[in-house]
């Protein structure tokens, strides 16, 4: 075709070519669109996912340490009789190892939120340890906290025939059982600070248990075992 030709072709793209490219125009930015959504929200997802991670390991580990610090005098149990599934009631150390005071700490979960108490030592000695009936201080541990399903936020466990026995004490703690408590398993469910709720599908589910025997227990039925000995 000449060049005079071709500037006479007055030929140019119809209206059907027009819409199709249109429409596959439309189709692959909704398919990128849709890949961009995706990915933001399983970035949102992970980010949520690992804030939720890391406040139930501090939580955790908060309880924990406190607990390892619980048996301030020996074959004295630092489990309080009334403790049940979603309240922790303990005695530990507060102050120097060499002359340690005690403190009553009662950790309940209510409403979604996991809070501890602290009772000020009184006066009295091992067992027989007397606190004040007015708080120190009441800390929020955590927010949208639930307890795992078929599981107690709080289960207390004792030694039977020289083994850790499988069975959880009934709650509440009985005084003979609470003397008896040589474990005690925290267990939690929590959503992350924003957004969902603690009962949001694929919650943060986290499990730590602490022992208060200090040493072998005895296989010997009659001999009891009980806990810091």
């Amino acid at each position: 075709m000449s060049l005079r030709r071709l500037k006479e072709d007055q030929r140019g793209t119809t209206v059907m070519e027009l819409l199709i490219g249109m429409s596959m125009g439309t189709m692959v930015m909704l398919g990128l669109t849709t890949m961009v959504l995706l990915s933001m929200q399983s970035t949102a997802q992970v980010s949520k996912r690992v804030d939720s991670t890391q406040r139930a390991r501090l939580t955790l580990t908060r309880v924990v340490d406190q607990l390892h610090s619980a048996c301030i005098a020996p074959k004295i149990s630092p489990i309080q009789k009334e403790s049940t599934s979603t309240v922790l009631r303990f005695v530990h150390a507060n102050g120097a190892a060499v002359s340690p005071v005690p403190t009553l700490s009662v950790i309940s979960l209510s409403g979604g939120n996991l809070t501890q108490t602290d009772y000020a030592w009184k006066e009295g000695n091992a067992p027989f340890w007397t606190f004040k009936t007015t708080p120190t201080g009441t800390t929020t541990l955590m927010t949208k906290v639930k307890a795992i399903p078929g599981k107690a936020v709080f289960s207390y466990y004792g030694y039977s025939l020289g083994s850790l026995s499988e069975t959880a004490f009934a709650a509440p703690l009985s005084e003979v059982d609470a003397l008896h408590t040589i474990q005690v398993v925290v267990a939690l469910m929590t959503a992350p600070q924003k957004g969902e709720s603690a009962n949001e599908a694929d919650p943060t589910r986290i499990q730590d248990g602490v022992s208060f025997r200090l040493s072998s227990p005895s296989y010997n039925p009659n001999a009891p075992s009980l806990p810091c000995q």
